[in-house]
Protein backbone atom coordinates (compact mmCIF):
# COMPACT_ATOMS: atom_id res chain seq x y z
CA UNK A 1 0.00 0.00 0.00
CA UNK A 2 1.46 3.35 -1.06
CA UNK A 3 1.40 6.24 1.36
CA UNK A 4 0.08 9.59 0.03
CA UNK A 5 1.21 12.67 1.92
CA UNK A 6 -1.60 14.57 3.60
CA UNK A 7 -0.92 17.79 1.65
CA UNK A 8 -0.98 15.94 -1.67
CA UNK A 9 -4.14 14.08 -0.67
CA UNK A 10 -5.84 17.38 0.19
CA UNK A 11 -4.80 18.83 -3.17
CA UNK A 12 -6.20 15.82 -5.01
CA UNK A 13 -9.52 16.03 -3.15
CA UNK A 14 -9.75 19.77 -3.91
CA UNK A 15 -9.10 19.12 -7.61
CA UNK A 16 -11.83 16.47 -7.70
CA UNK A 17 -14.32 18.73 -5.93
CA UNK A 18 -13.41 21.66 -8.17
CA UNK A 19 -13.74 19.54 -11.31
CA UNK A 20 -17.15 18.19 -10.27
CA UNK A 21 -18.33 21.65 -9.25
CA UNK A 22 -17.13 23.19 -12.51
CA UNK A 23 -18.87 20.50 -14.54
CA UNK A 24 -22.09 20.94 -12.58
CA UNK A 25 -21.92 24.71 -13.03
CA UNK A 26 -21.34 24.30 -16.77
CA UNK A 27 -24.28 21.91 -17.05
CA UNK A 28 -26.46 24.36 -15.12
CA UNK A 29 -25.47 27.18 -17.45
CA UNK A 30 -26.21 25.09 -20.52
CA UNK A 31 -29.63 24.16 -19.14
CA UNK A 32 -30.40 27.81 -18.38
CA UNK A 33 -29.40 28.85 -21.89
CA UNK A 34 -31.50 26.07 -23.38
CA UNK A 35 -34.57 27.11 -21.36
CA UNK A 36 -34.00 30.77 -22.25
CA UNK A 37 -33.98 29.97 -25.96
CA UNK A 38 -37.27 28.07 -25.68
CA UNK A 39 -38.93 30.87 -23.72
CA UNK A 40 -37.64 33.48 -26.19
CA UNK A 41 -39.16 31.54 -29.08
CA UNK A 42 -42.45 31.48 -27.24
CA UNK A 43 -42.28 35.18 -26.40
CA UNK A 44 -41.55 36.00 -30.05
CA UNK A 45 -44.63 34.11 -31.22
CA UNK A 46 -47.01 35.80 -28.81
CA UNK A 47 -45.46 39.22 -29.40
CA UNK A 48 -46.18 38.87 -33.12
CA UNK A 49 -49.76 37.81 -32.37
CA UNK A 50 -50.20 40.86 -30.14
CA UNK A 51 -48.92 43.10 -32.94
CA UNK A 52 -50.97 41.37 -35.64
CA UNK A 53 -53.56 38.73 -34.66
CA UNK A 54 -53.59 37.46 -38.26
CA UNK A 55 -49.81 37.07 -38.52
CA UNK A 56 -50.02 33.26 -38.30
CA UNK A 57 -52.54 31.00 -39.95
CA UNK A 58 -54.35 28.65 -37.59
CA UNK A 59 -52.37 25.66 -38.81
CA UNK A 60 -49.05 27.50 -38.59
CA UNK A 61 -49.76 28.71 -35.06
CA UNK A 62 -50.82 25.23 -33.99
CA UNK A 63 -47.63 23.76 -35.41
CA UNK A 64 -45.47 26.31 -33.61
CA UNK A 65 -47.23 25.74 -30.30
CA UNK A 66 -46.81 21.97 -30.65
CA UNK A 67 -43.09 22.49 -31.32
CA UNK A 68 -42.83 24.60 -28.18
CA UNK A 69 -44.66 21.98 -26.12
CA UNK A 70 -42.28 19.31 -27.36
CA UNK A 71 -39.27 21.53 -26.60
CA UNK A 72 -40.42 22.04 -23.01
CA UNK A 73 -41.14 18.33 -22.60
CA UNK A 74 -37.70 17.43 -23.90
CA UNK A 75 -36.10 19.95 -21.56
CA UNK A 76 -38.07 18.66 -18.56
CA UNK A 77 -37.10 15.09 -19.38
CA UNK A 78 -33.50 16.16 -18.85
CA UNK A 79 -34.28 18.62 -16.03
CA UNK A 80 -37.39 17.26 -14.26
CA UNK A 81 -36.98 19.44 -11.15
CA UNK A 82 -36.61 22.80 -12.88
CA UNK A 83 -39.42 24.82 -11.30
CA UNK A 84 -39.09 27.73 -13.73
CA UNK A 85 -39.44 25.38 -16.67
CA UNK A 86 -42.50 23.74 -15.12
CA UNK A 87 -44.13 27.15 -14.69
CA UNK A 88 -43.40 28.21 -18.28
CA UNK A 89 -44.55 24.84 -19.55
CA UNK A 90 -47.75 25.00 -17.51
CA UNK A 91 -48.59 28.48 -18.77
CA UNK A 92 -48.05 27.41 -22.37
CA UNK A 93 -50.28 24.38 -21.89
CA UNK A 94 -53.04 26.62 -20.53
CA UNK A 95 -52.76 28.86 -23.59
CA UNK A 96 -53.05 25.71 -25.70
CA UNK A 97 -56.18 24.67 -23.72
CA UNK A 98 -54.41 21.63 -22.33
CA UNK A 99 -55.57 22.52 -18.85
CA UNK A 100 -55.26 19.13 -17.18
CA UNK A 101 -51.64 18.73 -18.28
CA UNK A 102 -50.97 22.29 -17.16
CA UNK A 103 -52.47 21.51 -13.77
CA UNK A 104 -50.14 18.55 -13.41
CA UNK A 105 -47.14 20.75 -14.20
CA UNK A 106 -48.15 23.35 -11.62
CA UNK A 107 -48.77 20.71 -8.98
CA UNK A 108 -45.26 19.38 -9.46
CA UNK A 109 -43.84 22.91 -9.33
CA UNK A 110 -45.74 23.48 -6.08
CA UNK A 111 -44.38 20.23 -4.66
CA UNK A 112 -40.82 21.32 -5.48
CA UNK A 113 -41.30 24.84 -4.14
CA UNK A 114 -44.51 25.62 -2.21
CA UNK A 115 -43.67 29.31 -1.83
CA UNK A 116 -44.33 30.61 -5.37
CA UNK A 117 -47.39 32.83 -5.70
CA UNK A 118 -47.96 32.37 -9.44
CA UNK A 119 -48.06 28.60 -8.97
CA UNK A 120 -50.68 28.95 -6.22
CA UNK A 121 -52.65 31.27 -8.49
CA UNK A 122 -52.57 28.86 -11.42
CA UNK A 123 -53.60 25.88 -9.29
CA UNK A 124 -56.42 27.92 -7.78
CA UNK A 125 -57.62 29.01 -11.21
CA UNK A 126 -57.82 25.41 -12.42
CA UNK A 127 -59.73 24.35 -9.32
CA UNK A 128 -62.16 27.25 -9.74
CA UNK A 129 -62.74 26.25 -13.36
CA UNK A 130 -63.58 22.76 -12.13
CA UNK A 131 -66.18 24.20 -9.75
CA UNK A 132 -64.08 23.57 -6.65
CA UNK A 133 -64.42 26.97 -5.05
CA UNK A 134 -63.38 26.05 -1.52
CA UNK A 135 -60.20 24.34 -2.69
CA UNK A 136 -59.40 27.26 -4.99
CA UNK A 137 -59.87 29.73 -2.15
CA UNK A 138 -57.00 28.21 -0.18
CA UNK A 139 -54.60 28.66 -3.07
CA UNK A 140 -55.78 32.18 -3.94
CA UNK A 141 -55.41 33.32 -0.36
CA UNK A 142 -51.88 31.92 -0.26
CA UNK A 143 -50.98 33.68 -3.52
CA UNK A 144 -52.13 37.00 -2.03
CA UNK A 145 -50.16 36.28 1.12
CA UNK A 146 -46.97 35.46 -0.79
CA UNK A 147 -47.14 38.47 -3.14
CA UNK A 148 -49.50 41.06 -1.68
CA UNK A 149 -48.49 43.75 -4.18
CA UNK A 150 -49.70 41.89 -7.27
CA UNK A 151 -53.06 43.36 -8.24
CA UNK A 152 -54.16 40.38 -10.32
CA UNK A 153 -54.09 38.06 -7.31
CA UNK A 154 -56.44 40.32 -5.36
CA UNK A 155 -58.69 40.74 -8.40
CA UNK A 156 -58.88 36.97 -8.89
CA UNK A 157 -59.69 36.51 -5.21
CA UNK A 158 -62.53 39.00 -5.48
CA UNK A 159 -63.95 37.22 -8.54
CA UNK A 160 -63.75 33.88 -6.75
CA UNK A 161 -65.55 35.19 -3.66
CA UNK A 162 -68.32 36.55 -5.87
CA UNK A 163 -68.58 33.51 -8.13
CA UNK A 164 -68.82 31.01 -5.28
CA UNK A 165 -70.64 33.26 -2.82
CA UNK A 166 -73.62 30.91 -2.48
CA UNK A 167 -71.34 27.94 -1.78
CA UNK A 168 -69.28 29.83 0.77
CA UNK A 169 -72.42 31.03 2.55
CA UNK A 170 -74.08 27.60 2.54
CA UNK A 171 -70.95 25.96 3.94
CA UNK A 172 -70.60 28.62 6.62
CA UNK A 173 -67.17 29.82 5.49
CA UNK A 174 -68.40 33.43 5.68
CA UNK A 175 -71.32 35.36 7.04
CA UNK A 176 -73.05 37.53 4.42
CA UNK A 177 -71.54 40.73 5.85
CA UNK A 178 -68.06 39.22 5.99
CA UNK A 179 -68.29 37.92 2.42
CA UNK A 180 -69.43 41.31 1.10
CA UNK A 181 -66.66 43.01 3.03
CA UNK A 182 -63.91 40.67 1.83
CA UNK A 183 -65.08 40.80 -1.77
CA UNK A 184 -65.04 44.60 -1.89
CA UNK A 185 -61.73 44.59 -0.04
CA UNK A 186 -60.14 42.35 -2.68
CA UNK A 187 -61.41 44.42 -5.61
CA UNK A 188 -60.43 47.66 -3.87
CA UNK A 189 -56.89 46.41 -3.30
CA UNK A 190 -56.55 45.43 -6.96
CA UNK A 191 -57.84 48.82 -8.09
CA UNK A 192 -55.50 50.62 -5.69
CA UNK A 193 -52.46 48.68 -6.86
CA UNK A 194 -53.27 49.34 -10.52
CA UNK A 195 -55.24 52.60 -10.64
CA UNK A 196 -54.90 52.87 -14.43
CA UNK A 197 -56.50 49.46 -15.02
CA UNK A 198 -60.02 50.33 -16.18
CA UNK A 199 -61.32 46.77 -15.75
CA UNK A 200 -60.24 46.75 -12.12
CA UNK A 201 -61.91 50.12 -11.49
CA UNK A 202 -65.10 48.92 -13.15
CA UNK A 203 -65.29 45.75 -11.11
CA UNK A 204 -64.79 47.61 -7.85
CA UNK A 205 -67.67 49.93 -8.66
CA UNK A 206 -69.91 47.00 -9.53
CA UNK A 207 -68.90 45.18 -6.34
CA UNK A 208 -70.77 47.83 -4.34
CA UNK A 209 -73.94 46.80 -6.23
CA UNK A 210 -73.42 43.10 -5.49
CA UNK A 211 -73.69 43.41 -1.73
CA UNK A 212 -76.75 42.15 0.12
CA UNK A 213 -77.50 45.82 0.82
CA UNK A 214 -76.00 47.71 -2.15
CA UNK A 215 -73.76 50.55 -1.05
CA UNK A 216 -74.88 53.19 -3.56
CA UNK A 217 -73.12 56.05 -1.78
CA UNK A 218 -69.72 54.34 -1.89
CA UNK A 219 -70.36 53.41 -5.51
CA UNK A 220 -71.03 57.03 -6.45
CA UNK A 221 -67.91 58.22 -4.64
CA UNK A 222 -65.92 55.62 -6.56
CA UNK A 223 -67.37 56.48 -9.97
CA UNK A 224 -66.85 60.21 -9.40
CA UNK A 225 -63.23 59.54 -8.52
CA UNK A 226 -62.66 57.32 -11.55
CA UNK A 227 -64.36 59.85 -13.84
CA UNK A 228 -61.69 62.43 -13.01
CA UNK A 229 -58.83 60.15 -14.02
CA UNK A 230 -59.85 58.84 -17.46
CA UNK A 231 -59.32 60.49 -20.82
CA UNK A 232 -60.87 57.94 -23.16
CA UNK A 233 -64.29 59.21 -24.29
CA UNK A 234 -65.97 55.80 -24.44
CA UNK A 235 -64.75 54.94 -20.96
CA UNK A 236 -65.99 58.31 -19.68
CA UNK A 237 -69.47 57.62 -21.04
CA UNK A 238 -69.47 54.13 -19.54
CA UNK A 239 -68.64 55.61 -16.14
CA UNK A 240 -71.25 58.35 -16.59
CA UNK A 241 -73.84 55.68 -17.30
CA UNK A 242 -72.97 54.06 -13.98
CA UNK A 243 -73.08 57.44 -12.26
CA UNK A 244 -76.53 58.15 -13.66
CA UNK A 245 -77.82 54.78 -12.51
CA UNK A 246 -76.46 55.27 -8.99
CA UNK A 247 -77.85 58.81 -8.81
CA UNK A 248 -81.26 57.35 -9.63
CA UNK A 249 -80.87 54.75 -6.87
CA UNK A 250 -80.08 57.58 -4.45
CA UNK A 251 -83.24 59.46 -5.45
CA UNK A 252 -81.41 62.18 -7.38
CA UNK A 253 -83.46 61.52 -10.50
CA UNK A 254 -83.14 64.96 -12.12
CA UNK A 255 -79.34 64.75 -12.03
CA UNK A 256 -79.51 61.19 -13.28
CA UNK A 257 -81.62 62.12 -16.32
CA UNK A 258 -79.40 65.09 -17.16
CA UNK A 259 -76.37 62.83 -17.11
CA UNK A 260 -77.98 60.24 -19.38
CA UNK A 261 -78.50 63.00 -21.96
CA UNK A 262 -74.72 63.17 -22.36
CA UNK A 263 -74.45 59.48 -23.30
CA UNK A 264 -74.15 59.65 -27.10
CA UNK A 265 -72.08 56.58 -27.91
CA UNK A 266 -74.22 54.32 -30.18
CA UNK A 267 -73.02 51.11 -28.53
CA UNK A 268 -74.27 52.37 -25.14
CA UNK A 269 -77.80 53.34 -26.19
CA UNK A 270 -79.40 50.05 -25.14
CA UNK A 271 -77.82 50.32 -21.67
CA UNK A 272 -78.75 53.99 -21.52
CA UNK A 273 -82.41 53.16 -22.14
CA UNK A 274 -82.35 50.49 -19.45
CA UNK A 275 -81.02 53.06 -16.98
CA UNK A 276 -83.74 55.52 -18.02
CA UNK A 277 -86.41 52.85 -17.56
CA UNK A 278 -85.01 52.10 -14.12
CA UNK A 279 -84.97 55.79 -13.16
CA UNK A 280 -88.60 56.12 -14.25
CA UNK A 281 -89.60 53.68 -11.53
CA UNK A 282 -88.44 56.00 -8.74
Amino acid sequence: MHYIPARLLSAIVWIIIYSVGTATYAQSNLAAERLLKISQREESIYRKIAEDPEFYSDSDLQRRIEELVQSYRSYLTDNPDDVNALILYGKLLRRANQTNQAFTAFLKADELNPEIAVVKQQIGTHLAEQGKGKAALTFYLRAVELEPDVALYHFSLGKLLHQFSDTFLEDGLFSRDALDRETVKAFRKAATLEPSNFDFQMRLGEAYYDQASPDWKSALIHWNKVRKTILNDLQRQIVDLHRSRVLGKLGRTSEARELTDTILEPSLQYSRQKVLDEIAQY
